[in-house]
């Protein structure tokens, strides 16, 4: 067994390759971390075999940990995964003790043979990366450094992110989970992966087209293509607004939906919360629909005007209704009142 400790910020990749390499049999992920000092920390607590570490995250970077680990724990060796094929990033990396520089798109069973490479002791570098350090790096890892048969890629559009993302994706499809989701929605624009996230998302609203986390997806990722789609992104929107409040999603969960939607089109937007079943419509004093009306169109216009109007009918049907339950009340006591006297 070969014992691996996962190192990245973004909780997706660390469950992604965690689900992928655990598919061999060979590969035992023994722990996680988020940022370089935790990696450390987990690096000196269990003592991997390997540490495949992110080469960019906050606080310690994945260079510097590798540094570290490096020097402290050198029986444990660092693969460096980034999605840069910048040589300035590979020559640091190597320079500072990795064992392996591998980018993030490096298709699943290629990245597991590099890890039992690196695992018998040699040094593991993606094609065409070699000859852009050529003379960058001196020292001990250029005597066993091999250059990598991988072929670029050439996968079609879905297998790229898929390969880390499917299960992961698969899983908020049955549950709708407002943190994955925008965790999701995060790494796809960061990883320039929108375009294939949203190829996959909509096969999967055929097969479920009321799915909430595929239309949230879908309306959201339609608006951060390369070409954004508005219309696309208004209609996914739109729909999962209405599918939630008919699945009886909470109202935080469909202001989402509409948050979305404001970022788009803030006026139909709106008219989703006006919706005769919206939970917002139902409040008595109108409160959050007006507080929008007023922060998305200002108070001349012509929505917020209206709700005003609307909102003091309401509140005089309100006094109304009291005035009549009082009355009755009124018209009660007279006649306690007058059954004593008659009782007297």
């Amino acid at each position: 067994m070969i014992r691996i400790l996962l190192v990245d910020d973004q909780k997706l990749i660390r469950q992604g390759l965690k689900a992928l390499l655990e598919l061999d049999p060979e590969m035992d992920i023994i722990g996680s971390a988020s940022d370089g000092q935790a990696a450390v920390e987990q690096v000196d607590m269990l003592n991997p075999d390997i540490a495949l570490i992110d080469i960019q995250m906050p606080g310690m970077d994945g260079v510097t940990a590798t540094r570290i680990i490096s020097e402290r724990f050198p029986a444990t060796k660092t693969i460096v995964l980034s999605g840069y094929d910048d040589e300035e990033y590979l020559a640091e990396a190597l320079r500072s003790g990795a064992k392996g520089y591998l980018l993030k798109d490096t298709p699943a069973e290629e990245l597991v043979n590099v890890i039992r490479a690196v695992y018998k002791g040699y040094t593991q570098i993606g094609p065409g990366l070699l000859e852009k350090i050529s003379g960058k790096i001196t020292g001990r890892n250029t005597e066993r450094i091999q250059a990598m048969p991988i072929a670029k890629t050439t996968v079609a559009a879905e297998t790229k992110v898929l390969s880390l993302w499917q299960r992961q994706v698969e899983q908020q499809l049955d549950r709708f989970d407002p943190e994955s989701l925008s965790e999701t929605i995060h790494l796809a624009i960061s990883q320039n992966w929108v375009e294939e996230l949203l190829a996959y998302v909509k096969q999967q609203l055929w097969e479920k087209p009321l799915n909430l986390s595929a239309l949230y997806l879908a309306g959201v990722l339609s608006s951060q293509s390369h070409s954004p789609d508005r219309n696309a992104a208004l209609r996914h929107l739109g729909v999962g607004f209405q599918a939630g409040i008919d699945q009886k999603l909470s109202s935080d969960d469909l202001l989402l939906f509409y948050q979305a939607g404001v970022d788009v089109d803030p006026a139909t937007a709106f008219n989703w919360l006006t919706h005769i079943n919206a939970p917002w419509n139902q409040n008595q004093d109108l409160s959050f629909l007006l507080t929008e009306a007023l922060r998305l169109f200002g108070n001349s216009s012509q929505p917020y005007r209206t709700l005003l109007v609307l909102k003091q009918i309401r509140d005089l049907r309100a006094v109304s209704e009291n005035c009549n339950a009082l009355n009755e009340k009124i018209i009660a006591l007279r006649q306690s009142l007058a059954q004593l006297k008659n009782f007297g």
